[in-house]
């Protein structure tokens, strides 16, 4: 099994990513969209786009049941030397979190899990793919957590937050809008990378991206349907685990 040895923290400010619309816009374009009809009700929620503090952030998660974390054009190298840096776009998309007890008696969400769906797009897919990555598929399943870890005097500090795949070494390390991952072989494969770059966290569903990942899967983005993909696509990668193995 191989190992990996996860790199610190990067201690990284919560502010908005600059040109934010035209980043998405810009984005927005290498999301294929494979079904050709979406319900045409307005796909928003109570909570707008979040730059405010973590804190905060995580508080309408709690609140609202889901949240989002875009990334856009950002970098993955693959182990494979024959290979190029490829440039990819996910979206994250957690589902209602089970929050931890307030033992500390600070009225705050300190720690909280949950699980994720992972919408890679029809273009950013294929790259992996070719790139070496195994058991990639439209969407994937994964999970979150985070935990509040307090510096120096008064509310300042920072949320730890990890995205992990549970069927292979996958970690998201996310710090602010920052981010660092890797993925670790099976002998024999050669899925392995390394990605580090800048994300967006939002709740707001009628960003640009978020607008592409409801017409592909049909529905309005909310917590439940949040849950509904998960199941139906941790089901369908069972049932193929199955009936390799038989």
């Amino acid at each position: 099994i191989a190992a990996a040895v996860l790199l610190g923290c990067i201690h990284s400010s919560e502010a908005a990513a600059p040109n934010l619309r035209a980043i998405m816009k810009d984005a927005s374009g290498e999301v294929e969209v494979e079904v050709a009809k979406s319900k045409k009700n307005k796909r928003t929620t109570d909570a707008a786009e979040v730059s405010g503090p973590s804190r905060e952030r995580i508080s309408q998660y709690v609140s609202g049941g889901q949240m989002f974390f875009i990334i856009a054009d950002q970098t993955k190298v693959y182990e494979n030397p024959s290979t190029d840096p490829l440039s990819y776009t996910s979206i994250y998309w957690m589902c209602q979190p089970t929050v931890a007890p307030d033992l500390n008696g600070d009225g705050m969400y300190d720690s909280v899990a949950a699980r994720v769906n992972i919408y890679n797009p029809p273009s950013s897919k294929e790259a992996a793919v070719s790139a070496g990555a195994t058991g990639l598929g439209k969407f994937t399943t994964h999970g979150y957590t985070a935990s509040w870890v307090k510096q120096g005097e008064g509310d300042g500090g920072y949320y730890n937050e990890l995205v992990v795949d549970f069927g292979d070494t996958t970690v998201w390390q996310i710090n602010g809008n920052e981010f660092i991952g890797y993925e670790t072989s099976p002998h024999g494969t050669a899925g392995g990378m390394v990605t580090s770059g800048e994300g967006l966290w939002t709740m707001d569903t009628s960003t640009p991206l978020l607008q592409d990942l409801a017409t592909a899967m049909g529905s309005d983005l909310t917590a439940e349907t949040c849950a509904e993909r998960y199941a139906e696509t941790w089901e369908e990668s069972h049932s193929s685990s199955i009936e390799v193995e038989e």
